[in-house]
Order: structure tokens, then C-alpha cells, then sequence
């Protein structure tokens, strides 16, 4: 890879295929505007990407200068510490960036102009880089510290794009050997002695140490260390491969954001290998890595977020598919659906026998379901999938029932999403920058989450298993759940079924000593309580802090208290002003004298806004069981389904106007 005759194969497809050469010219774009610019990299090391949020709502900031930053959201400027360092950090990677992307346009075009500029960046670094002080992001010096960058993390991903960079530019001989030797001994080999002080193991942070390594081991042409980095057992590719994912591919942190993350990486080691004859691409558990969010995602294209992640649209990795479809055959819809394709990826692994059968290993091991459960067993989730042939018909169910996920892991043990209608109408709270404290305060908590509350305390860090998981002769799909250890001397189950557009859930809570159960769930959509669309159910203003003032709780605002009559209500949710047809409908089932009702706002990511949220609380109880159906639908004229529920006989009867009747069992043991 990076050979003139594999540059000389790119300046063939763009002879053949105006679409590569559009791709080209837009490609072109970043670097022709750095290149305008006056050089000046930065001579202080870079901060902590998750500092620079704005500490009134935790939106990330906006670059004015080096020390001016503004919030979009409210609009405050921000300035001095640690948002100018942040500034600071983000120039040395769009130094770094561009200079991997500048050698990669002299490669294709050969004009000096990006050869020199690129060879400018990295032997500015080569002559300073030991000038740059060991920092980490409160300016001490530890094992994790970096010198450019703040930690290890941050420095390895950072020497990738030089590595990768100085990589082309030697293979185009644009370089002396006193220039090779120099960059060699002044930047990649003392950067790598950094980033060799901190071995992480199981982490991701350990993924892009491998990553620098690899692309430097290719760029000085040292097998020997390449196969350091691959069989290292503690830290190595084979290592992660076999300990930070399950069979199925999921990264074992649990959150979709972090697996694209380490995915990059991944790739990045797949590729550094292809220049040793080394074709890591057939490897089952990294194959699998592409294989898991396909099979994950919601009819809507998007990942949810889970854990520490926020949503993550596949299409915005598209660029990773690329390489996918090419070497393992699988992720062509994806590429489709991104819509132009212009990412250096596309330039250098599209348009090249693009048919799904013929991926450049001559076979995948990947299958992808589309239907049925999907079970990431280590990261302990399980999805029901119903595909429709429409987005609105199309549904998904999860369950977050495993494994908390390490550091990046929430407190949500038996956390429900649900997909259905055309949206994500129950959702996870997902995250704040790490540099906000409102991210610890509130997004990890039980509080947050689409499960169940014991004494107003949130979950402890536990791991729970799978009781039953069927199809039945109907079509209707179940699953049971349960989780000892989240709460003391108490056991969590949790069972859905999920039919057409109808999901039940049951959620049983078993305590030794009588407590405050609170059952919450929460929402995207807009409540619909005006009394003409709900005759059974009726809000009132209540006290603000009648909901509590810890783990979370003391988020939610603007409660209001709920009366019904009946031992049923119905509760509505429309997605949005401008899609007023488009509901949600609860209906709780078996509620109880006594259960008190709560409707409230909670805070939520800055691309969201704020949640519906509501809660089901039930006082000092041993033994109890909330019962509820969802059913999403598209016309919010249309009549209402309703429900029956025999608790003697354990079922409820689903009926909807115009279709046969849905019966499901809430026998949960």
C-alpha cells in the first residue's frame, strides 16, 4: 500500500469513474485551505477533548480563536483554561491530518506543493517533540501523560496520520536519508517510547497504541515490530481480538460510539499489515466488528445510545464501509445510503469490484440478520427485530441486561429501547463530555434509563442473565431477563413480547425488606395530557421536588401528578409538533391503589433537548409487578387500541380497531 503503482491504479479509477474524480477535487478541499493559511503549529501541547463543552448545558463549543469559544446553544463565550488547550490539541490534529492528506493528493497528482508542506510538518515536529513537556490534562506527568497531546490516547491517534503521512512521502521518495533518519529518531520512534509507558490492555486506548505502532512499523519496513504489535499478549491485535469483543463483535464497553472508535483503529492495523503480506482483513472477530452494528441498528439507520455513546448514525461511517464492502464483502447498503461518497476511503477502496460476492478475501464469514433475535452475549444485550417493508413497519426491542462495560458503562441494568413506527420512541439518555459533571450526576445514573429505581438509589454495578428467549407459532417473539446484584437482597426480572406494533413488558421486582420501587421510562416524544384525547387520566401541578433530590432525580423538572380511575390509563405521546399523528400509546395495566403517577421533563444531549419522562412508583413493597403495553401508530385520529388484563389467568388481550385481537402472557416466573 502507498506504492507509486498504487497511486498509479487511483489515477486510473479517476480516469474511469467521474464519480472518483469528483471525490478527488472535493478531497482536495481541507488541505487547499490549510495550505492558504500561515504555518503555525502550535509550540504548547493540546488538552482534553471532553473539556471543551460549555458548563451551563454541555453542548461542545465552537472555535472563534485560541482563546475564544462559543457555546451554541446559549451563546456564552468561553475563554483560558482548559478550552484554549483543547484549541490547541485540535490544531496539532489538523496538522497531522492534513498532512496525511496531503501526501496522500501529491501520491495521486504529484504536485511538490503538498510534498513539501506535508515534509514542513513532520520535520517541525521531528526537531521539537522533545521540547514538548509530558502533560496530562491537569498539566502533571504520569505513565498516561502525552507531550504533543495530553494522554497516551490522544498522542498515539495523533502519530497515526504522521506515520501515516511520512509513510507515502518516503515510498515517493520525496525524502533524504538524513530527513528519514531524523524523523525517525526525533518524532516516531521517542513518540512511541511515550506511548509505550502506558500499556492499557483490554481498552481502547490500547487499540490506537497498536495502531501507531503498526503504521510505524510499516513505514520503516520492521516486521519485527509489527509482529509486536500483533502478538504482544497482553496489549496485542490477537489479544484484543480475543478479549475486548465477544464472537459476536461487539466492543465490550457497550456503547456504539466506542466501537466505531476502536473500529478505526482496528482498520488502521488491518491496513498497516497489507504492506507485510499480512492480510488481517480474514480474521472471524475482526470481520465481526463490521457484521455486529449492521445487525444492531434500528430500521432507521441509527445506533442508539448506549453507555457512554451518543446516537451514532451508520451512514457516518460510511467511510469505514468502504473499506468493508471491498476486503470483506458486507456494508455495500450502507455506501449506498451515505449518499456522495467523498471520504478518502471511497477515493481509495470504492468503485473497485463493488458486487458483494467478491470481496478481495474471496469469502466473508459474516452473515447479517435482519430478522430474530440478535444476542451480543458479552456485552449482554439482546434485540427483537421485526423488518418490515417501510420504515414505519419496521421494529426493534433491546434489552441491556450484561455486563456493565467498564468505565463507560451506565447503571441500567434491564434498560428497555424500543423502535417502532418510524422513530426511537423510548431512548437512552446517552452522555455528556466526561468534562461535565452533569454527565456522572445524571446521564449515568438509574435515573436516566428506561428501567426500574429501588429506594430512589441507583443501580450498583451488576450482571444479569437470560431466562427464556422463544419465537412462538404466532410470530409473537419473547424474552426473559433477570439481574441479582443490582440492588441488596433483590432480584430484577423483566419480560417482553413483541408482536406487529405491540410490545408488552412485565417488570417484576422481588425485595427481602419492603421499599420504594419506582418504574420510569422515558421519551423523545411530546405528552399529549389535554382531557379530551385522555378521559381516564388527569394531571396536576405538583411540588418540584416531590420526585427527589439524588442520583439523578434532582434533574427532573416541571413535575405533575397523575389520577385515574380505573385499574387501567392510557398515557400518549406524539413525536413531534409537526408530526402530531404520529403516537406513541401507553397502557398501564394493573395499577394498583395506592401507585402514585408522575409526568415530568428531564434533561437529555444537546442534539435532543429534553425527554418526556414518567414514572411509576409503588411504596414499600416486597413483591410487585408493573404491567404495560406500547403500541406506536401513525394516525393519531384513528381509535385507540385497548387492553384486557385477567391477572388470574396471566394474560392481557390486545384488541385494535380492524384487526384481530393480540393475546400475550404476563407470567414472567
Amino acid at each position: 500500500m502507498w506504492s507509486k503503482g498504487y497511486f498509479e491504479q487511483i489515477r486510473e479509477k479517476c480516469k474511469r469513474y467521474p464519480e472518483v474524480q469528483r471525490i478527488y477535487e472535493q478531497f482536495r478541499r481541507q488541505p487547499e485551505e490549510m495550505l492558504a493559511q500561515p504555518f503555525d503549529i502550535p509550540l504548547l501541547g493540546g488538552g482534553w477533548s471532553h473539556d471543551y463543552n460549555c458548563p451551563a448545558d454541555g453542548d461542545r463549543l465552537i472555535l472563534i480563536d485560541r482563546h475564544h469559544h462559543r457555546c451554541p446553544t446559549c451563546g456564552s463565550v468561553w475563554s483560558g483554561s482548559p478550552w484554549d488547550e483543547v484549541a490547541t490539541a485540535n490544531e496539532h490534529w489538523n496538522y497531522s491530518k492534513t498532512c496525511r492528506n496531503a501526501a496522500v493528493l501529491f501520491g495521486i497528482d504529484g504536485d511538490i506543493r503538498w510534498a513539501d508542506w506535508a515534509k514542513r510538518v513532520l520535520l517541525f515536529y521531528a526537531d521539537n517533540y522533545q521540547q514538548y513537556p509530558l502533560h496530562d490534562r491537569h498539566g502533571g506527568a504520569s505513565h498516561t501523560s502525552g507531550k504533543v497531546m495530553c494522554q497516551t490516547l490522544s498522542e498515539a491517534s495523533w502519530l497515526c496520520l504522521l506515520a501515516q503521512g511520512f509513510h507515502i512521502l518516503k515510498l515517493q521518495d520525496v525524502f533524504t536519508l538524513d530527513e528519514i533518519n531524523h524523523i525517525t529518531r526525533g518524532l516516531l520512534l521517542p513518540a512511541l517510547d511515550v506511548i509505550a509507558n502506558n500499556p492499557a490492555g483490554i481498552s481502547n486506548w490500547q487499540t490506537y497504541h497498536n495502531a501507531s505502532k503498526a503504521l510505524v512499523a510499516a513505514a520503516l519496513n520492521r516486521r519485527e515490530m509489527m509482529q509486536q504489535v500483533l502478538d504482544d499478549p497482553s496489549n496485542g491485535f490477537y489479544f484484543q481480538m480475543a478479549n475486548s469483543l465477544g464472537e459476536d463483535g461487539f466492543w465490550y464497553e457497550g456503547a456504539w460510539g466506542y466501537h466505531f472508535y476502536t473500529l478505526e483503529a482496528q482498520t488502521l492495523i488491518v491496513l498497516a499489515a497489507e504492506s507485510f503480506d499480512l492480510h488481517l482483513y480474514q480474521d472471524p472477530r475482526f470481520q465481526s466488528m463490521y457484521r455486529a452494528p449492521l445487525e444492531c441498528m434500528f430500521p432507521d439507520g441509527t445506533l442508539p445510545p448506549i453507555h457512554d455513546s451518543a446516537e451514532v448514525n451508520i451512514r457516518k461511517y460510511a467511510h469505514l464501509f468502504e473499506f468493508a464492502a471491498r476486503y470483506i464483502g458486507i456494508g455495500h447498503e450502507v455506501v449506498r445510503r451515505s449518499g456522495d461518497r467523498d471520504s478518502l476511503y471511497s477515493l481509495l477502496f470504492g468503485f473497485e469490484e463493488e458486487t458483494p460476492s467478491q470481496p478481495v478475501s474471496g469469502h466473508s464469514s459474516t452473515t447479517i440478520h435482519h430478522d430474530g433475535f440478535v444476542h451480543l452475549k458479552k456485552a449482554g444485550m439482546l434485540f427483537l427485530k421485526q423488518q418490515g417493508d417501510s420504515l414505519k413497519k419496521g421494529r426493534l426491542a433491546m434489552i441491556d441486561y450484561g455486563e456493565h462495560g467498564g468505565w463507560h458503562g451506565h447503571q441500567d441494568k434491564l434498560n428497555l429501547l424500543y423502535f417502532a413506527g418510524g422513530h426511537p420512541w423510548l431512548t437512552d439518555a446517552g452522555m455528556l463530555p466526561y468534562g461535565n459533571p452533569i454527565h456522572f450526576d445524571y446521564f449515568k445514573q438509574t435515573a436516566a434509563h428506561n428501567t426500574v429505581v429501588v429506594g430512589g438509589r441507583s443501580q450498583a454495578e451488576a450482571e444479569g442473565c437470560i431466562r427464556a428467549m422463544r419465537t412462538h407459532d404466532d410470530g409473537v417473539m419473547e424474552a426473559v431477563m433477570e439481574v441479582s446484584g443490582a440492588y441488596p437482597d433483590t432480584v430484577l426480572k423483566r419480560k417482553i413480547m413483541m408482536k406487529d406494533d405491540i410490545l408488552l413488558d412485565v417488570f417484576r421486582v422481588q425485595c427481602k425488606e419492603e421499599k420504594d420501587i419506582d418504574w420510569i421510562i422515558h421519551t423523545q416524544g411530546l405528552p399529549v395530557i389535554d382531557q379530551d384525547a385522555l378521559m381516564d387520566l388527569r394531571w396536576k401541578e405538583t411540588a418540584g421536588d416531590v420526585l427527589g433530590s439524588e442520583d439523578g432525580y434532582q434533574y427532573f423538572s416541571n413535575p405533575r401528578t397523575g389520577c385515574w380511575d380505573e385499574s387501567q390509563w392510557t398515557m400518549k405521546w406524539k413525536w413531534n409538533n409537526e408530526s402530531p399523528d404520529e403516537r406513541l400509546s401507553l397502557i398501564a395495566l394493573g395499577a394498583q391503589q395506592g401507585e402514585e403517577l408522575y409526568l415530568a421533563e428531564s434533561i437529555a444531549m444537546p442534539s435532543v433537548g429534553r425527554r418526556s419522562t414518567l414514572i411509576r412508583r409503588r411504596k414499600l413493597v416486597k413483591d410487585t409487578v408493573f404491567v404495560a403495553v406500547f403500541h406506536a401508530s401513525g394516525d393519531g385520529g384513528e381509535p385507540s387500541a385497548f387492553a384486557e388484563y385477567d391477572e388470574g389467568s396471566d394474560q392481557v388481550v390486545v384488541h385494535m380497531p380492524g384487526r384481530l385481537p393480540v393475546t400475550l402472557s404476563t407470567r414472567i416466573d
